[in-house]
C-alpha cells in the first residue's frame, strides 16, 4: 500500500510539472540610505540678567560666547549636513554684529533675538560649530552649499535653510561619508543700543533657530 501511494504521488507531481511551461521569478527588496539622528542635550543658552548699564546708548554691545554640545550619529557612512532656520528673522538687527565682526553683519550670517513690546529689535547672534570631531578625527573642515558649489563655511551657519553645512577632510571640498560628528554649537550675541531699543520695562531675549539634518 505504501508503494502504491508513493507512485501515485510521483505521478501527480510529474503531471503538475508538465502543465507549467514558464513562470516568472521575482526578486524584490529595498536598499535604504543610512539613517542619522541629531542630538543637542541642552536646547537653550542663557545670557541671564543684563541691566541697562551693561549696554551703550549709542554703540552695539557684544556679549560673551556661549556653547552647548551637539552630536550626529548615523547607522552607516552617510552624506549628511545641517541647516539652520531663523525663527525670529523679522527681528534680526544684523547691523549690531559689527560689534563682534563686520563680516557677520551680512543678514545671512546672523539670527534675530526678538523685539520689545514696541517692536524695537533687540539685536542678533551668530551660530558656529566649534571643536568638532568627525568619525573620531579632527582633520576636517566645514563646507557650505547654498544651491551651487561647495565652498569653505568658516564653521558658520547661515540663517536660511537653503544653506547646508557639512564636513570635508582638510584639503578636499566635497562632503564626507560620515558616521559620527561631535562638537559644540557656539552662540555670540550683539545687543542694540538703548537709543533704538527702548528699555522702559523688562525685555526678554528671545532667539530661536531650527536646526535640521539634511541628507545630501
Amino acid at each position: 500500500m505504501k508503494k502504491i501511494l508513493g507512485l501515485t504521488a510521483v505521478s501527480v507531481l510529474a503531471l503538475a510539472c508538465a502543465n507549467v511551461q514558464a513562470a516568472d521569478l521575482q526578486v524584490t527588496g529595498s536598499i535604504v540610505p543610512g539613517s542619522c539622528s541629531l542630538n543637542i542635550p541642552t536646547l537653550a543658552v542663557d545670557y541671564g540678567r543684563l541691566t541697562v548699564t551693561d549696554l551703550s546708548p549709542v554703540d552695539y554691545t557684544a556679549l560673551q560666547k556661549l556653547t552647548t554640545t551637539f552630536s550626529i550619529a548615523c547607522d552607516g557612512p552617510t552624506l549628511v549636513g545641517l541647516t539652520a532656520a531663523d525663527n525670529r528673522a523679522a527681528s534680526r538687527k544684523h547691523e549690531a554684529m559689527v560689534a563682534i565682526d563686520p563680516g557677520l553683519a551680512d543678514p545671512r550670517n546672523s539670527f534675530g533675538l526678538g523685539t520689545n513690546t514696541e517692536g524695537g529689535k533687540i539685536g542678533a547672534y551668530s551660530l558656529h560649530v566649534r571643536n568638532y570631531s568627525v568619525d573620531g578625527s579632527t582633520d576636517f573642515r566645514t563646507i557650505l552649499n547654498g544651491g551651487g558649489n561647495w565652498s569653505g563655511a568658516s564653521d558658520l551657519f547661515r540663517s536660511t535653510p537653503n544653506y547646508v553645512l557639512s564636513w570635508s577632510p582638510n584639503g578636499a571640498n566635497s562632503p564626507h561619508l560620515l558616521t559620527t560628528v561631535t562638537g559644540e554649537l557656539e552662540v555670540q550675541a550683539a545687543i542694540n543700543n538703548t537709543t533704538e531699543l527702548a528699555l522702559l520695562e523688562q525685555v526678554d531675549i528671545d532667539g530661536s533657530a531650527t536646526m535640521e539634518l539634511t541628507y545630501i
